[in-house]
């Protein structure tokens, strides 16, 4: 008699199969997110006496449009559209990116680079297909959609968290393959590409900084003005449940007010609607009953308050004094190399590095700007957020400055003279 025991035999998950799992595991936890509270609202009572089609409407109609997804709202008795919807909460969409970043990672961890492919398609396709079939199984008559942008917008942001997720796990061999890359080029094109890297990180940090400061104001005001936040708490008098879904939903679009807060700090301030937020002032309008908004300053004036322009520069310090650290400004060896008058070469060096590193950090301002504003579609609320163009021009101005300054005085605690003597010889 033999002792013997008998296995389950298992089969392993086909790679493109474990792509549509992930992905849809990322899509239905996206959507529970959004119908799941809107779904106990409408048992409560929430929506009146609204068929539960048009409630479960209404929720696909939310998780488009806060991937971006414009929502064009239709008057039947007009026949005519009279807005577009079209705002992303911040902090949603990093939800949905984290989402799809998990995805990423764990396909990546099931399967080795050269057959990324596979689970990658299987799962770009499942999530559009799920998107695609969220639209065509509800139907307002009250919005209009585009379906191919409708399905296209949230199959990019998949796409974009999927990569975050890949890149992330794959970092180490990705990277060892662009050095090896970049070691192949010639002297002058390694050396720019190393300078274009540095001064990209640079622009993040200061971006990072400025974003860091702007929250810090934002706290203040609000721990200033919280009486006027729990007033207006009291008088939603949204209940329980209620109150946590404006709570949720304020803590979703905090990122987007953090961010007009830093437009505010340029100096080009932000408008709700028909209410236009500026250090020189608060032209009061219209705006929605959102407690956050009783923390907007009203009685500010410039003559009282022009220090709030000087917080943004202290970004730009961080910035030019990590970019001299990291050592990698061949624009400032090029520089000193042309001309022969050191000090001469030395400030134009100073000047040119405060202007690239404030022109990156603004044309990633220019993202967060576009990204955190939008259109609430009704009446004077058919604008908010900051002028995209105006708040990123006067933040590449103060980052450039702070920059220069920074990159300035950086060689200070290392000797200043000795290190620009040093740069001189090293030229010679």
């Amino acid at each position: 008699m033999s002792n013997t025991t008998t296995q389950t035999k298992s089969f392993p998950m086909p790679l493109w199969l474990q792509g549509i799992v992930e992905a849809l595991a990322a899509a239905f936890l996206g959507a529970a997110i959004i119908v799941v509270p809107m779904a106990i609202m409408w048992l409560t009572g929430a929506f009146a006496d609204m068929p539960i089609g048009e409630a479960g409407a209404i929720g696909a109609y939310t998780w488009l449009s806060s991937y971006g997804v414009p929502l064009e709202f239709f008057s039947i008795d007009t026949e005519e559209v009279v807005g577009t919807w079209w705002f992303i909460p911040l902090g949603l969409l990093l939800v949905w990116l984290l989402l799809a970043r998990r995805a990423g990672g764990r396909l990546a961890k099931a399967s080795q680079l050269k057959f990324l492919w596979q689970p990658t398609l299987g799962a770009i396709a499942a999530y559009m297909f799920f998107v695609w079939g969220t639209i065509t199984l509800v139907n307002l008559d009250t919005v209009i959609i585009n379906p191919a942008v409708a399905t296209l917008i949230p199959g990019a942001v998949f796409v974009i968290g999927y990569t975050w997720g890949v890149l992330g796990y794959f970092r180490r061999p990705i990277a060892r393959a662009i050095g090896e890359r970049v070691e192949m080029f010639s002297g002058a094109a390694r050396n720019f590409s190393h300078y274009l890297w540095a001064l990209l990180r640079a622009g993040v940090i200061g971006l990072a900084a400025a974003w860091a400061i702007a929250s810090i104001v934002l706290s203040v005001q609000l721990g200033m003005r919280w009486a006027e936040v729990t007033d207006v708490y009291q008088r939603l008098d949204a209940g329980i449940f209620g109150g946590l879904i404006v709570t949720v939903l304020q803590i979703l679009v905090l990122p987007n007010i953090a961010a007009w807060t830093l437009s505010y700090l340029t100096g080009a301030g932000f408008s709700i609607g028909g209410t236009i937020v500026s250090p020189a002032g608060t032209l009061a309008g219209p705006q929605p009953a959102l407690p956050i908004f009783a923390a907007i300053p009203t009685e500010q004036s410039l003559q009282e308050h022009w220090w709030i322009l000087l917080l943004l520069a202290l970004a730009g310090v961080a910035a030019g004094w990590w970019f001299f650290g990291v050592g990698e400004n061949h624009l400032e060896d090029f520089i000193i190399a042309k001309i022969p008058n050191h000090p001469t070469a030395i400030t134009v060096a100073v000047v040119a590095t405060g202007t690239a590193i404030g022109l990156t950090a603004g044309l990633l301002c220019m993202l967060v700007m576009l990204m955190s504003s939008g259109s609430w579609a009704i009446g004077d609320l058919s604008s908010v957020g900051p002028p995209v163009f105006v708040s990123s021009g006067l933040f590449a101005a103060h980052i450039g400055i702070g920059s220069a300054i920074g990159y300035a005085l950086a060689p200070l605690p290392h000797g200043a003279f000795y290190y620009r003597r040093s740069v001189v010889e090293e030229n010679d």
